[in-house]
C-alpha cells in the first residue's frame, strides 16, 4: 500500500470512529455517565503503544542478528510513535479520570498499571534521548538496539498488571455490554493501528532521507565541494 493511501485510509477510519461515538453508540454509561465515551480512544491508543513498543524491541533484536541498519530507523520509527500512542493513552486517561471522579491521577502511586505505564514513557523517553545524545553510525546503532530490547520487557508487565495486581488496583470499571460498544471499541483499534503504521513509514522514509543527505555531504567533503 502505498503511504499516501494508507494516511488517508487511517485518517478516514478515524473519522468514521467519531461519528460512531458521536452517533451509534449510547451517550451514557451507567457507572460513568457521558465521560466513559473517552474510553473509545483511550483504549486504542493504550494497546497500540504496546504494539509498537515491542514492534521496535523486534526491530531491535533484527538489527544485532543481521546489522541491517534499516532495521534501526524502523526500530527508532516505531518506538516515537509508540511515544505519540503512550502520551495520548496518559492524557485520556488523566482527562477521564478528570470527568469521572473530579480528580486527575492522583491514585497513580497505589496502582501498579498506571505506574507501569509511567515508567514505560520515561523508559522510551530515556532511548530517545540516549539517541539524540549520540553522533550516527554503528555505536548508536548497537546502544539504542540493546536498550530498545530492555525497554520492552515493560511491555508485558503494563499489559498484565491488572491479572497481576488485581482489579482494584484500576479503579476503571467499563462494561461494554452493546454490539454498538465493542464494534466501536475494535474498530477504533484498528482505525489507530492504521494511521500510526503510516505515521511509522512517515518517520522511516524521513530517517532514510536524511541518512542519504548526511552520505551526500560526506562525499562533497571528500572531494572538497
Amino acid at each position: 500500500m502505498k503511504l499516501q493511501t494508507n494516511n488517508l485510509l487511517g485518517w478516514a477510519m478515524v473519522i468514521i470512529t467519531l461519528s460512531f461515538v458521536g452517533f451509534w453508540v449510547p451517550q451514557e454509561e451507567r457507572q460513568l455517565g457521558s465521560s466513559y465515551l473517552i474510553f473509545f480512544f483511550h483504549f486504542p491508543s493504550a494497546l497500540n503503544c504496546m504494539e509498537f513498543f515491542l514492534l521496535g524491541g523486534v526491530f531491535s533484536a533484527i538489527y544485532l542478528r543481521n546489522k541491517n541498519p534499516s532495521m534501526d530507523l524502523w526500530a527508532v520509527s516505531s518506538i516515537e510513535v509508540g511515544m505519540l500512542a503512550c502520551t495520548i493513552t496518559l492524557v485520556t486517561g488523566g482527562v477521564w479520570a478528570r470527568a469521572a471522579w473530579g480528580e486527575w491521577d492522583t491514585w497513580v502511586i497505589n496502582d501498579p498499571r498506571l505506574m507501569s505505564v509511567y515508567f514505560m514513557w520515561l523508559t522510551y523517553a530515556a532511548y530517545l534521548a540516549l539517541r539524540s545524545s549520540m553522533g550516527q553510525g554503528k555505536r548508536r546503532e548497537l546502544y539504542c538496539a540493546v536498550f530498545g530490547i530492555l525497554a520492552s520487557i515493560n511491555v508485558p508487565v503494563v499489559y498484565y498488571a491488572i491479572r497481576i495486581f488485581g482489579k482494584e488496583n484500576h479503579p476503571m470499571s467499563l462494561t461494554l455490554n452493546t454490539t454498538s460498544m465493542k464494534v466501536t471499541q475494535w474498530f477504533g483499534w484498528a482505525s489507530f493501528l492504521v494511521l500510526y503504521i503510516g505515521l511509522v513509514r512517515l518517520r522511516r522514509n524521513y530517517y532514510q532521507r536524511c541518512r542519504q543527505l548526511d552520505r551526500l555531504q560526506e562525499e562533497f567533503n571528500r572531494a572538497q565541494i
